[in-house]
């Protein structure tokens, strides 16, 4: 079974707004495949920081055939205990990248982001992580 990945608005801005960036061909392929999943957060970050309602609706468009992972009281719960972890730990990240971070681990999917809060999550937490210099077959 191939992969499914998720990725991080660190990622989809330069994809947007650079015509595609270092990831681009790649990212693509995943939407192709029907392999990209989002989840509230990352769709509400990238509205918000749309330049005009014309590039709302462009954004709106190019992510409605996303996958979307379903937020419930269990995920946010998931989330509290994985962000009550890190703090044991010593580890401050934002909110936003927790939830993030407790959804692929949740969802068996694999973060592709340019963020480095992501780093030191797993270093604590089994978030997947996508490495650009390693291919991932699939």
């Amino acid at each position: 079974m191939k992969p499914e990945y998720f990725i991080d608005k660190s990622v989809w801005i330069p994809y947007f707004r650079d015509g595609g960036a270092e990831y681009g061909d790649f990212i693509d392929t995943l939407i192709d495949e029907n392999r990209v999943h989002i989840n509230g957060i990352v769709l509400a970050e990238l509205l918000i920081g749309a330049r005009s309602p014309a590039e709302i609706d462009r954004l709106a468009t190019a992510l409605a055939g996303l996958k979307l992972v379903p937020s419930d009281r269990d995920s946010f719960q998931s989330a509290g205990r994985n962000g009550f972890a890190l703090k044991r730990k010593g580890v401050s990240v934002p909110l936003s990248d927790i939830i993030i971070a407790t959804d692929c681990i949740d969802h068996s999917l694999v973060l592709i982001e340019a963020d480095r809060h992501y780093a030191a999550i797993a270093a604590h937490l089994p978030l997947k992580r996508y490495a650009q210099q390693v291919h991932i077959p699939g």
